[in-house]
């Protein structure tokens, strides 16, 4: 949850247009309007622009503060101005990309930036309220156990203190305590505390710095600093997080930026000025716009970032720069088809139910989150006895698992996995809430995982500096095979984690069920809404694990959170291509929203094992109607009624069965105490639509 003492959103941007233009970090130049390329740079840009107003990613059809952001800067940085600033606006003001409550912490980030675009475009946000910023977060312990909350945002709060006038009423001290103690004795800072001996990131010295200064503070990089940030660069001219990382050690434009930012405010160029300007210009490329690294595609924030970088170097995007070649399209081979798969889906329950929901929303590929070995066994016999064409298998969220990254803090929900449903893997972690360094985690955990043909899944992380670190040490060794994006609930962690688009086309996007309760039934509305699309010749597990590591993977969602329109997450051009172009072979929806049952009935015998309400003796037959479960998909708390009963007869015979309810389900039961073949045939009626639907099971 967010802090309940943060500013309102509201608050900070009523009151900053009457800012300098220079109320950035760090401040803007006027060059650029000359630049050789420039003309092609913003035509690039002009494709990320939405109808709705904002800029967004061209792989995905919502604007985003993020894009939106770098593009304005970008004009900025160019003299260039911009169209339709009304709308750009509105969208800024409109469009905060996380919903209220959903983040685990308060993503001030984000929130600057929507701020500076108000302020760039000169408009304002009228607002009765007026809430200051008065300390740091505290981070939930669940999340990190030292509490400690990302740099990055904290920085981004203290500027926008200073954007509203906070400082002028309110103590900094807080402030001032927190970031001091995360500044390493050779000036540099890092997320955790300085005291643990471990070393300084090139980011969040920059962030560091400016919040230092944005407080009033007089600090000064002593000579010792400066040149650890001289040594982060590397052979090729760009930069990388630290002179001698462990772990990800690669140039990125990020880090180039923050090193010419940090240099440029003493004064100082980097040890090679000539091939930083080289290596910036190397990731210009044919679409237009420069790459994070020479591994990505161009995107909008590094396209802000070498754009500025190149200014506070005194350089430009040089036209005569050979300019990289845009990512060619390889074809697919034609006998590729489009599979459907669910991972961390319900893994308890009534193995019945999943089979048959698995069969109605077309999903060959069942990831159970945390289902024993038992669960999946009985479901996949189940699927076998009625030939239901779905494979069941491993996708568990190791819960109480740790890892410290030093640095950057302890954490958990770096360990979910998919793997074969019969995988050796035995129970992790050995200790849980018992922090393993990152390495030995690797080098066991994940080491295993990838052994038993399993791939490790990214879930979530609003740390960026460590994001960035492990994923991109990700993309040279197979560490994690894919990235979460869809999430149950409304959460989509790409507007939460905007920096994940990095990765697109590098590591797989997929969507995360992360199911929460015991009845796969009650959380069909999220079985339904979203999944994991595959391109494979066949559904089975070694087809998946390879178009995971090939990125034939795509994260689609369809249901009340996207309008009932289709969002894309993840995957090449040519793969979203592919699977646009069959839509029509692997849609789950029909006419209306949903083809998924108004009701599901079960006959139940003896000694069933997992089927709640199975009898001693005789038979039982249980319904579950479609009841709606409100704002908690996690918890099946059942709330509004959306089917109900119209008649239970066997062999014709009316019946009235027995209403069950417990505190996270309910059903209709009658126990069948005649032997002999008979026929069950139940009637229910949709309460929104009034259609009716009918159910046979054969009583043998």
């Amino acid at each position: 949850m967010i802090n309940s003492r943060a500013i309102s959103r509201r608050a900070f941007t009523r009151a900053i247009s009457s800012l300098p233009l220079a109320a950035c970090l760090p401040s803007f130049g006027t060059t650029g309007s000359a630049l050789p390329n420039r003309d092609k740079i913003l035509a690039f840009i002009g494709r990320h622009r939405k109808s709705s107003g904002g800029y967004g990613w061209l792989s995905r059809t919502k604007p985003h503060i993020t894009p939106t952001f770098a593009a304005v800067g970008c004009h900025r940085l160019l003299q260039s101005p911009i169209t339709e600033t009304e709308a750009l606006a509105d969208f800024a003001r409109l469009h905060y990309p996380v919903p209220e409550g959903l983040s685990q912490q308060p993503l001030w980030r984000i929130d600057y930036e929507q701020a500076q675009i108000l302020n760039w475009l000169g408009k304002a946000i009228d607002s009765d309220k007026r809430a200051m910023l008065q300390e740091p977060f505290v981070y939930n312990t669940y999340f990190e156990q030292n509490a400690y909350p990302t740099l990055q945002h904290q920085a981004m709060a203290v500027r926008l203190r200073k954007m509203i006038g906070a400082d002028k009423s309110h103590s900094s001290t807080a402030w001032e305590h927190y970031f001091k103690l995360r500044r390493r004795p050779n000036g540099t800072f890092n997320n955790s505390v300085a005291a643990d001996g471990s070393d300084g990131h090139i980011v969040n010295t920059l962030w560091g710095m400016g919040a230092l200064q944005d407080l009033q503070q007089q600090v000064e990089m002593p000579a010792d600093g400066i040149d650890w940030i001289r040594n982060c660069q590397l052979a090729t001219g760009g930069f990388t997080w630290s002179p001698s990382p462990e772990l990800g050690r690669c140039e990125n434009m990020i880090y180039t930026w923050a090193a010419v930012s940090l240099l440029s405010q003493v004064g100082a160029k980097p040890v090679d000025r000539d091939s930083c300007v080289r290596w910036i210009n190397e990731q210009f490329t044919t679409e237009g716009g420069f790459r994070s690294s020479p591994e990505a595609n161009p995107n909008l924030t590094a396209t802000y970032y070498a754009l500025d970088a190149l200014r506070m170097l005194g350089a430009s995007a040089a036209g005569t720069t050979r300019l990289q070649a845009a990512r060619k399209s390889p074809s697919l081979p034609s006998t590729f088809k489009v599979y459907s798969a669910q991972i961390e889906a319900p893994g308890n329950g009534s193995p019945s139910e999943a089979v048959v929901l698995a069969k109605t929303l077309n999903i060959q590929l069942w990831t159970a989150k945390n289902a024993s070995r038992e669960w999946i066994a009985e479901a996949q016999r189940l699927a076998s006895l009625h030939r239901v064409s779905v494979q069941f298998a491993r996708a568990d969220e190791e819960y109480g698992t740790y890892t410290s990254v030093r640095g950057f803090g302890t954490y958990s929900h770096l360990d979910d996995l998919v793997a074969p449903g019969d995988a050796q893997l035995g129970p992790y972690p050995p200790q849980k809430d018992v922090a393993l360094p990152w390495t030995e985690f690797r080098d066991t955990r994940i080491k295993a995982i990838r052994e038993d043909k399993g791939r490790m899944v990214w879930q979530f992380n609003e740390n960026e500096e460590l994001t960035r670190v492990l994923l991109d040490e990700a993309c040279r060794t197979g560490d994690y095979g894919a990235i979460s994006s869809f999430h149950f609930g409304l959460d989509d962690f790409l507007d939460f984690e905007p920096f994940l688009m990095e990765w697109e086309g590098r590591i797989g996007m997929i969507g995360l069920q992360d199911s929460h309760g015991g009845e796969s039934w009650w959380w069909a509305d999220q079985l339904e809404g979203f999944r994991t699309l595959y391109l494979a010749e066949d559904p089975s597990w070694e087809s998946f694990v390879k178009a995971i590591d090939n990125k034939w993977v795509l994260s689609v969602r369809r249901d009340a959170s996207t309008n009932h329109r289709i969002e894309w997450s993840g995957a090449l051009p040519e793969v979203r291509q592919f699977i646009a172009d069959r839509e029509q072979k692997w849609s789950w929806w029909g006419e209306s929203h949903s083809n998924r049952p108004l009701a599901i009935m079960t006959v139940l015998r003896p000694e069933m094992p997992f089927e709640v309400g199975a009898p001693k003796a005789g038979l039982s037959i249980r319904v579950r109607l479609r009841f709606g479960l409100g704002d908690s998909p996690n918890k099946a708390v059942l709330h509004e009624k959306q089917s109900e009963l119209v008649s239970m007869r066997i062999d014709g015979q009316e019946i009235s069965p027995e209403e069950v309810v417990l505190a996270h389900d309910r059903y209709l039961i009658h126990h069948v105490r005649e032997a002999g073949p008979r026929t069950v045939t139940v009637v229910v009626r949709d309460l929104r639509g009034h259609r009716t639907e009918t159910l046979f099971a054969d009583l043998k």
